[in-house]
């Protein structure tokens, strides 16, 4: 595959060769060693690793709150990255000693069960009835 002449790994192949190091890693993690700015653009580079180099991305979830992504397949893309002339970055440590997943101590939200309402009907009041007098 022809590169342009900076020899620098576009975005989604710097994310690929931090994850490439295996097992989870923190979305902080992967912050800390992109020193990327926008890392509300992650899930793009995911979606381009997937559908443009073949990777098999999990995510690790607390609750809603994505909190790390795993490689799937780390031979695979480790090869791709050698055949491209990149190598595995090692992961830089967070400043809260954050190094595992385990570390966060996440737990799974609680399923709260809702309860649906039944629908009060108004009890019928006491009418009194109105008769009409006619002469």
């Amino acid at each position: 595959m022809a590169r342009g002449k900076s020899g620098k790994p576009v975005n989604k192949e710097r994310l690929l060769q931090i994850l490439a190091n295996g097992g989870v890693v923190t979305k902080r993690q992967i912050e800390l060693t992109m020193e990327y700015d926008y890392m509300y653009r992650i899930p793009t580079e995911l979606w381009r690793l997937k559908n443009h180099l073949g990777a098999v991305v999990k995510s690790h979830k607390s609750g809603r709150e994505v909190i790390g992504y795993e490689l799937v397949n780390v031979d695979e893309m480790k090869k791709l990255l050698s055949d491209r002339g990149f190598d595995v970055l090692p992961i830089v440590s967070d400043e809260n000693g954050v190094k595992t997943l385990n570390d966060l101590n996440a737990q799974p939200a609680p399923v709260k069960q809702t309860k649906t309402k039944k629908q009060k009907v108004a009890a019928p009041a006491d009418v009194d009835e109105v008769t009409e007098l006619t002469d």
